[in-house]
């Protein structure tokens, strides 16, 4: 497997926790656009290292000693939700009032919406990925 969470989201600030599961050698390398935001050498199955996220965006992880190994980790400020195996999603906890929505796929690109949360209940708002 690559990484357990192929794709995560977390808080501006928040600490992201990174273990090496294997018996083998990774370098768990997380980029920041184009900056690095860690470099993490990971010699030993337990080893263990944790970075601060200090900034907003995407950040795209690879594994500089398996290239097919990769990862997505969104820091974000702002409510955010990661979908479920059957693509469904929840952003609790939001005051009422109408909210910006973007949807992201590491292939397909983005989608957006606006979603108005009442007073009392849930609103929906689904996106379509493909063709």
């Amino acid at each position: 497997l690559p990484f357990i969470e192929f794709v995560a989201a977390h808080p501006v600030g928040s600490t992201l926790e990174v273990v090496n599961g294997d018996p083998t050698l990774h370098n768990v390398h997380g980029y920041l656009g184009q900056a690095t935001a860690f470099n993490l050498a990971m010699p030993s199955k337990d080893s263990r290292l944790a970075r601060q996220l200090k900034k907003p965006g995407l950040v795209v992880v690879k594994c500089d000693v398996h290239d097919w190994m990769s990862a997505y980790v969104w820091v974000v400020d702002a409510p955010a939700g990661v979908t479920g195996t059957d693509g469904g999603y929840a952003i609790t906890g939001l005051p009422p009032g109408t909210y910006d929505v973007t949807a992201w796929h590491e292939k397909l690109g983005e989608r957006k919406g606006t979603a108005t949360v009442p007073a009392t209940g849930a609103a929906t708002l689904d996106f379509t990925f493909g063709k």
